[in-house]
């Protein structure tokens, strides 16, 4: 089945003319929300059914392709897959799941920004006495790695909620850049996205271009939180706000809309984790999602 089979087999969204408004049981709406539903999980089900070359319980081996700095905190990092035949498969992954990689004695979860058919692309944050995480900034290319995954139970279906709001510090921009991303390619999606990130300093924002792109799209809005002033800089696209994420911006956010039509996003450190998740059953947003 290809791309234009699958989109014409879709339910289609009906005519808001076609709602009486008067309550009616079942509504239209409802009825069209199951059957999106149904094709929804149909589809994720073809998709499984594919090879995939990942396996979560024994690891493959890719190879160090690239190596890209992005400032003193962050690096990009391209595998490939060692030796591919056509009998491997490609690889798949829902966005937002994750993979471990394995060096040596050394292993550590990351969620991919982006992957081809045998590649994947990786944010990492550089600690400054992080040991590891700094010989994987100057590891030597075509050095080989080991991977399994995917990992992660977060799954994404288009038009289920109206908004997605995202709060993430540091790393986890990665866990919500692929997912933004595949929202704005599918044209049948008109979920709006709202970016809340926090960082250091502009300076050490990773993802700036991928940032200033998304925030193009119509459905997209972006805003970063800076905790240390420097010298005042701009990103096309995206609002900068120099203060932290706490709970009267994550309020002032969020209460804006429904708790019913609104799905909210969580990544960061613990302690961040806890205090989103906290605010985020008090202020009544039992849909949200904490990627841990």
């Amino acid at each position: 089945m290809n791309e234009t089979d699958t989109f014409n087999d879709r339910p289609q969204t009906p005519d808001e003319n076609n709602c009486c408004g008067n309550g009616c049981n079942p509504c239209i709406f409802d009825i069209h929300k199951q059957l999106l539903d149904k094709w929804n999980k149909k589809e994720s089900i073809q998709r499984n059914e594919s090879k995939n070359l990942l396996d979560p319980l024994s690891y493959k081996l890719f190879f160090i392709q690239e190596i890209r700095n992005i400032n003193s905190d962050y690096v990009i990092i391209y595998l490939k897959y060692k030796d591919r035949c056509d009998s491997d498969g490609n690889i798949f992954l829902n966005a937002g799941e994750h993979v471990v990689v394995n060096i040596s004695s050394w292993s550590k979860p990351f969620t991919p920004i982006s992957w081809t058919n045998d590649t994947l692309t990786l944010l990492v944050r550089v600690y400054f006495n992080g040991v590891n995480t700094n010989k994987l900034k100057n590891i030597e290319l075509n050095t080989e790695v080991r991977v399994r995954g995917p990992y992660g139970d977060f799954q994404y279906f288009r038009n289920i909620y109206k908004e997605i709001i995202m709060f993430g510090i540091g790393s986890g921009v990665a866990a919500f850049y692929p997912i933004a991303k595949a929202i704005v390619n599918d044209e049948l999606d008109d979920t709006r996205i709202y970016l809340n990130l926090g960082f250091q300093s502009v300076d050490k924002i990773p993802l700036k271009r991928e940032l200033k792109l998304l925030a193009d799209f119509w459905n997209v809005d972006c805003t970063v939180y800076i905790t240390q002033k420097d010298n005042v800089q701009s990103l096309n696209g995206v609002y900068i706000i120099y203060e932290k994420i706490n709970e009267r911006i994550f309020k002032s956010v969020v209460e804006k809309y429904l708790s019913e039509t609104t799905l909210i996003l969580i990544c960061g450190n613990d302690n961040f984790n806890k205090s989103l998740e906290t605010w985020s059953k008090k202020y009544c947003y039992t849909n949200y999602y904490v990627f841990k």
